[in-house]
């Protein structure tokens, strides 16, 4: 349960970072372009709660916990091994030679090192469960973002920020329940 929280805090969080490098980008590219134009009309979303309550989201949730369990299974067998090697270890040492100490040091050595190297490789960065969410949270965001801008456009807003991003607004600049509404999110 832990684990699923974990990975779909990590989702939030990468879909909040991706949100926020797209507002500065408009922020910088924006005011340039509209200044000829004059006063442009500023909206808000709440695109983490959009992107928490769509339906996908919950499926790609459920997806994603189904390639965590079985890795994360294998994970900790590995590291109890690991634990119960190094256990035995500490109770023979002191019977050992020192060569047979060297070769057993040397081998739960590597044995550690595997365990951190299958960890890395499933669970850090640009790992299995990475790439996995990824993947997932793609096309998720695509439809949202897609959303955002068709909900933007027809109310005649030139420039849609995170609602994380906002100081200060009045709630009629807030698109999250229209853009709720198109998505068909309750």
């Amino acid at each position: 349960m832990m684990k699923m929280m974990h990975c779909a805090g990590r989702m939030m969080n990468m879909t909040r970072r991706v949100i926020t490098a797209m507002i500065l980008g408009v922020i910088l590219v924006l005011p340039a372009a509209d200044a000829a134009q004059g006063a442009e009309k500023t909206g808000v979303v709440d695109f983490g709660k959009i992107m928490q309550q769509m339906p996908e989201t919950k499926r790609a949730e459920a997806t994603l916990q189904a390639t965590v369990t079985p890795l994360q299974k294998e994970f900790d067998r590995l590291k109890q091994d690991f634990e119960k090697a190094v256990a035995a270890y500490k109770q023979q040492a002191a019977g050992m030679t020192k060569a047979a100490r060297e070769q057993k040091e040397k081998e739960l050595n590597i044995k550690g090192q595997a365990v951190q190297k299958y960890q890395q490789d499933k669970f850090g960065r640009g790992g299995v469960v990475d790439k996995k969410e990824q993947e997932l949270v793609a096309p998720i965001r695509q439809k949202a973002l897609a959303s955002v801008q068709s909900v933007a456009q027809k109310e005649g807003f030139t420039l849609v920020l995170d609602k994380s991003a906002m100081i200060y607004g009045t709630p009629d600049h807030d698109l999250t329940v229209k853009v709720m509404n198109q998505l068909n999110i309750k």
